[in-house]
């Protein structure tokens, strides 16, 4: 999976993990050790399924792995928030 420019948004057909209610509410983001003031005080999480983060990352370990979307959803990858949602 290729990185996207920060902030770009990809087509939702063809995004692997659906952005739904249930899946922003389950969202494990706000768990994560790279999860920083930035990011909450923009409301950003599911970056599997969004966007990536419009905040600098900073890498202080990645909790996709534990996250209930992430396994649901088969992910395998981390660091959605830096590199972009999971796509086809």
């Amino acid at each position: 999976m290729r990185g996207l420019a920060r902030g770009c948004a990809i087509d939702s057909r063809d995004r692997w993990v659906e952005d739904n209610e249930q899946n922003f509410r389950e969202c494990y983001c706000p768990g994560c050790p790279t999860y920083d003031e930035c990011m909450k005080a923009g409301g950003e999480k599911l970056y599997c399924a969004r966007q990536t983060s419009k905040c600098d990352i900073v890498r202080r370990g990645c909790e996709c792995g534990e996250c209930s979307v992430a396994i649901r959803s088969r992910l395998s990858l981390n660091y959605y928030c830096q590199d972009g949602p999971a796509r086809f």
